[in-house]
């Protein structure tokens, strides 16, 4: 009996290590995100999604970084900002040997703008951003990364954490024995 005490002590610090691992990491780009006010210029990696305009249904996105609703030469090719369905999902052009698949809700706004939530997921990352959108214009809102790096700032405390809740269970589920025999 005492063994299968042990097993489940071992298997709940495992499954708290996870569960923490991931919602320290999580937290920490969440609270850590680049906020930016009215005007402001986002990092250069800011994604957007826009519809072309040649192709109507079903609509043909493409993920467009910041330097490219910037950049004014070339012209770029026909385009709205705003996109036709409320949520969606693609895969971007592959960049190498890397393939991004992008996920994004949208919601009109009270102003007649439109708000836009965007994750483009990589191999071993996630970009998460937030922007609103006219159609023609974008005002970005937020951006944070999460990653490898961020994986990593998590494990510390998720392991110091599982070590206090195993070290409680034992003490609770398992009599302290006078000696071993």
């Amino acid at each position: 009996m005492r063994f299968l005490v042990r097993a489940g002590i071992l298997i709940a610090q495992l499954v708290v290590f996870i569960a923490l691992t991931t919602a320290i990491s999580l937290g920490t780009t969440y609270f850590t995100a680049e906020r930016y006010p009215e005007g402001a210029t986002p990092a250069r990696l800011f994604p957007v999604i826009a519809v072309l305009l040649e192709t109507a249904d079903p609509p043909r996105y493409e993920l467009l970084r910041w330097s490219d609703i910037t950049r004014g030469d070339p012209p770029p090719p026909p385009r709205n900002l705003r996109l036709p369905q409320s949520a969606g999902e693609f895969e971007a052009p592959a960049i190498g040997a890397f393939r991004p698949h992008v996920r994004f809700a949208a919601r009109d706004a009270a102003d007649g703008r439109q708000r836009v939530e965007l994750k483009v997921a990589g191999d071993d990352y996630a970009i998460y951003a937030a922007y609103v959108t006219d159609g023609d214009t974008v005002a970005p809102e937020s951006f944070r990364v999460w990653g490898p790096s961020s994986v990593l700032l998590a494990v510390f405390p998720a392991f110091v954490l599982a070590l206090v809740l195993g070290r409680l269970l034992r003490r609770r589920f398992l009599p302290a024995t006078g000696g071993r025999p």
